[in-house]
């Protein structure tokens, strides 16, 4: 396997383990009685619940400072026209189905007037220099919103003014205004659906040479009061500085993930609403225990009661609240990461492998199933070996849906 297991932070960061073993373990509280005068026949309750723990045993050993050159590295985000962010927990609505684009006054497209993209009222935001007004074109479907180097604004159809466009037409037309008007220091990719591998339908986009200060820019704006699914979307994340980038021994490892398992706490009930779309901006070198041993961290979104999310990071962001495993999968015919569907309306189709997404996706408290296994560690043990800087670690991971 190429990629390691990763704990998250609840401010996106990721600590990843140079793992040995991985036991995973459930156990269904199902007890079998005998029934008396029956011949030795059984009988049991099984209300559906499961107790489950994941155990992951493994070494932590100082980074190799032969590794560290060429450090650096821009920010990346996602753009998936094909389904939206907010209407279920597999994303299985379009952003580009009419409901979600006419339906009503505020949705998409539906007080803008046909042919005049200054009247669109909603956008994404994607660094602080580009904004994409959503418009109803029938003759050119992208393009500038006037002197562009005034408003920083550029236009792109989803819908023709009788039907909606096709989530690939949308993600090609995002594509062409951005290699025509984003300079140096934005860049689009045409990619698959991360969601279900749809070729076409998505972009990758990237904040040029902006490293660390790329993470967390990606916003969605509206001018109407009102709900509207959005597109499904990964924040902007992985950028770093190379100043950010610190070498580690074994102990500095265990010492800091130590004192973090010793005192840390999840905000309450902030953090089940507050960490939704957490991957985003880079805060530095950290606690990882294996590899480089790097910290990439994200700012969060959309905290309760609206907390300054600085200031929540600061406080809770230590807090380790999911996991990610990766294994090899065939169905996929890639490395994808273990998830678990809880909940009651989960059907038998929610819990095929084709559901794994593909390693390397950021974890998403509002796509908790799928993007990594929520929940906490548990416990953690860390030995010394022969009084080498070498130390082992068992880490027991409880996975929890909520966390009070």
């Amino acid at each position: 396997m190429g990629t390691p297991i990763r704990l998250v932070r609840n401010d996106g960061g990721i600590i990843e383990l140079m793992a040995t073993t991985l036991t995973m373990n459930v156990d269904r509280g199902v007890s079998p009685l005998a029934m008396p005068f029956a011949g030795g026949n059984r009988f049991a309750f099984d209300l559906n619940l499961p107790k489950s723990l994941i155990t992951i045993e493994g070494v932590m050993t100082d980074d190799d400072i032969l590794n560290m050159s060429s450090i650096g590295q821009d920010a990346s985000a996602i753009l998936d026209f094909s389904r939206t962010s907010n209407a279920s927990d597999t994303n299985v609505a379009s952003f580009v189905a009419d409901a979600n684009l006419t339906g009503n006054s505020y949705s998409v497209v539906g007080g803008v007037t046909l042919n005049d993209p200054t009247t669109a009222t909603h956008s994404i935001k994607i660094n602080q220099y580009f904004e994409v007004l959503f418009a109803k074109q029938n003759s050119s479907f992208e393009g500038q919103v006037g002197s562009f180097a005034s408003t920083g604004k550029v236009y792109i159809a989803v819908h023709n003014g009788t039907s909606p466009r096709t989530a690939a037409q949308v993600a090609t037309s995002l594509k062409t205004v951005i290699d025509a008007y984003g300079g140096t220091d934005l860049a689009a990719t045409i990619i698959a659906s991360p969601l279900t591998d749809e070729p076409g339908v998505a972009v990758e986009l990237t904040n040029i040479n902006a490293q660390g200060g790329g993470n967390g820019t990606m916003s969605f704006q509206q001018t109407v009061a009102g709900p509207y699914n959005k597109p499904y979307h990964v924040q902007f994340s992985g950028g770093r500085d190379s100043s950010q980038v610190t070498n580690k021994s074994a102990g500095d490892k265990v010492a800091e993930l130590f004192a973090v398992l010793n005192n840390s706490n999840n905000g309450g009930m902030g953090a089940m609403v507050g960490t939704a779309a957490v991957a985003g901006g880079a805060i530095g070198a950290g606690i990882a225990t294996g590899g480089l041993g790097l910290l990439v961290a994200g700012a969060g979104v959309g905290v309760a009661g609206g907390i300054n999310q600085a200031n929540y990071d600061t406080k809770y962001g230590d807090y380790i609240t999911a996991i990610q495993i990766p294994f090899s999968s065939n169905v996929n015919n890639r490395e994808s990461i273990f998830y678990m569907p809880t909940g009651s309306f989960k059907q038998t189709t929610h819990k095929t492998v084709d559901n794994a997404l593909a390693t390397g996706t950021e974890f998403d408290s509002s796509e908790r199933h799928y993007t990594g296994i929520k929940g906490t560690v548990a416990n953690a043990t860390f030995v010394q070996l022969g009084g080498e800087p070498i130390y082992s670690f068992t880490i027991n991971f409880a996975p929890i849906d909520w966390i009070f």
